[in-house]
């Protein structure tokens, strides 16, 4: 299935064709990417596409604490081969981000969260993609960050935004580390 709309540009309503640190265009890639993007209600306040080799070295930055937090994280709550089998078979990205991958809290719920989606080319791949995360659970992972860990994410922000769009930040001042 193609990458539905919802996870083309806000800036161009088109796919994205690189890579935010690269630059490399997506369609040439032998790896998939990851489509990222941020909500503040209905407003996309930050966005981005990246492929596979330069989202694992970004999150090989992190420190190990970060890192084993993250997972430990995502180990308690997400619950993902209860997730496959009940959405076994469906290709509708609305099913797949009908609720948040950690909480289960409806995104009719939410106000804030944010989507990724993984893609190879224009084809969106699924399972455990694409996914919707609500702002709260985003808070809980955030706070769990070594200080190292958000240095290099406020870095990478810095490097590849003008500046952090102030929509995006938690009351902390952080931005939500899309993982």
């Amino acid at each position: 299935m193609a990458l539905p709309p919802i996870f083309n540009s806000f800036e161009t309503d088109e796919p994205f064709s690189s890579c935010l640190t690269c630059d490399r265009a997506l369609a040439d890639l032998d790896v998939p990417h990851t489509v990222s993007k941020i909500y503040k209600g209905a407003e996309v306040v930050m966005e981005y596409a990246m492929c596979h080799p330069c989202r694992m070295s970004l999150s090989e930055d992190f420190s190990e604490e970060s890192r084993t937090a993250i997972h430990n994280f995502f180990n308690q709550h997400v619950r993902l081969t209860e997730r496959s089998l009940a959405l076994e078979g469906s290709e509708s990205h609305t099913d797949w981000m009908r609720s948040c991958l950690t909480c289960g809290t409806m995104a009719s719920e939410v106000s804030d969260y944010s989507i990724a989606a993984l893609a190879f080319g224009e084809q969106m791949l699924f399972d455990p993609f694409p996914m919707m995360v609500c702002s709260h659970c985003e808070q809980t992972i955030q706070k769990q960050l070594s200080k190292e860990t958000r240095d290099r994410w406020d870095r990478f922000i810095g490097e590849n935004f003008d500046t952090p769009p102030s929509g995006a930040l938690q009351p902390d001042g952080g931005v939500p580390v899309l993982i």
